[in-house]
């Protein structure tokens, strides 16, 4: 936790390594600590701003006469505890409605999980990203708020509602921006669906002035706010020991290392970094474990797929073959489908074909691989055979239990394009 000071300046410089950082570290208190603060910071420099450019007047000189105070009025020290109130109220939106919100678009478009278990699951990460996110922003925007307000005193006060209206907008672009990089780190999307998952997010926005009602009607009620405490208290904690668990999973791991022939502990923590989409710090991990043992298939396997993933076709191949070599039925035979994938990739469709045929003949109901055999027969020009087999995904997967189906519910959709994209072709 130590590390969030130099986490958070990152953001920065190193805005989509810091956001991983900090969802790996989920330091939510630091974060909504750190956003409360600069909000209240924001805040009070524009009303104290705005409130020395209501008390004067601009002359036709250009000279400025204030009117009623001067800009370092002690009665402004009133504005602070309604200031810290709102800005209170900015990070529970953040926290209790907006990053909820996010983890819902993201588990829409990539439905592995019930949003229940993926709130369990990606909160953590999600509201300490978006916290950091909305702090950072703040701080980027402060110095331009600053001397944007300031200049507005040289106006008159009926031209101070466009400059209020700027100060709040100006932070608004840079806050997207990070979102945007938080839902490529914590739901891996791609650059234009994170995009477009941030505009429909920022509908909650509409949301702002009932949940400042609900605010205040709950900070005027002790005893609504002593029920609420008891009602949520068992679900905010099971989020937040599901939370700390995994860190202290991972911190775990990171000690286990240490040992110089522990190559288990090297692939678990690979995993870890893995999931968190860190590949660069994964990959490391699983070579440091093939370098202590040879014999470590699973390293071998996940470097396999992440050296497919960037292009390395061949040392994939490799990888997956010292795998076969090592345990030919590997994961269910999910070894066979791999070396089929990476094979398509590389547009061997006839190589990929037979790996196809072979895990198929023990797991015919896969989806994901009666899809890529339908894109292997399409790249081979055996038209009728492709969408035969992309039939027999869509029928893999609608028969398939209900925890199944949600995480192969992206072969079906794939399979219903490509026949889309077939129909069409034909009728033109």
């Amino acid at each position: 936790m130590n590390r969030f000071p130099q986490l958070f300046l990152s953001l920065l410089w190193r805005p989509a390594w810091a956001l991983r950082e900090i969802a790996g570290s989920a330091s939510l208190a630091f974060s909504a600590v750190t956003a409360w603060i600069f909000s209240a910071f924001y805040m009070i420099s524009a009303e104290l701003l705005a409130s020395f450019a209501q008390a004067t007047k601009a002359l036709p000189s250009g000279e400025t006469i204030v009117k009623e105070a001067s800009f370092f009025n002690p009665a402004w020290a009133s504005l602070i505890p309604g200031v810290l109130t709102r800005s209170l109220l900015i990070v529970l939106f953040v926290a209790l409605l907006y990053a909820p919100l996010l983890i819902l678009i993201g588990n829409l478009f990539d439905r592995r999980e019930s949003f229940s278990l993926a709130l369990r699951e990606n909160y953590g990460s999600t509201a300490s990203c978006a916290l950091s996110s909305l702090a950072m922003s703040l701080l980027i925007t402060m110095l331009p708020a600053a001397v944007i307000t300031w200049q507005s005193t040289k106006l008159a006060g009926n031209s101070l509602l466009g400059y209020l209206i700027l100060l709040v907008a100006m932070p608004i672009p840079i806050f997207a921006a990070y979102i945007v990089i938080t839902l490529r780190t914590v739901f891996r999307m791609g650059w234009g669906l994170a995009s477009a998952s941030t505009l429909v997010s920022f509908l909650s926005l509409f949301a702002l002035p009932i949940m400042t009602q609900l605010f205040n009607f709950v900070c005027a009620s002790p005893f609504l706010m002593i029920l609420l405490y008891f009602l949520f208290r068992d679900r905010f904690g099971g989020i937040f020991d599901a939370q700390r668990s995994r860190q202290a999973f991972k911190q775990n791991l990171e000690a286990a290392t240490l040992n110089p022939s522990d190559a288990s502990a090297h692939y678990n923590l690979g995993l870890v970094y893995q999931q968190r989409g860190d590949l660069e710090a994964a990959e490391a991990s699983f070579r440091r474990a093939v370098e202590i043992d040879s014999d470590e298939t699973d390293a071998h396997y996940q470097l396999g797929r992440i050296s497919r993933e960037r292009g390395n076709l061949s040392e994939a191949i490799n990888h997956f073959s010292t795998v076969v070599k090592q345990n030919p039925g590997y994961s269910q035979q999910e070894i066979w489908r791999e070396i089929a994938q990476t094979y398509l990739t590389a547009r061997q469709y006839d190589d990929a074909l037979k790996m196809l045929d072979r895990f198929l003949a023990e797991r015919p109901s896969d989806a994901q691989a009666r899809y890529l055999r339908g894109q292997a027969l399409a790249g081979l020009n055996r038209s009728a055979e492709a969408e035969a087999e992309m039939h027999n995904c869509i029928d893999a997967v609608r028969t398939a239990p209900a925890y199944k189906y949600r995480r192969e519910q992206r072969w079906l959709r794939l399979a219903e394009q490509f026949l889309k994209d077939k129909g069409a072709s034909s009728r033109a």
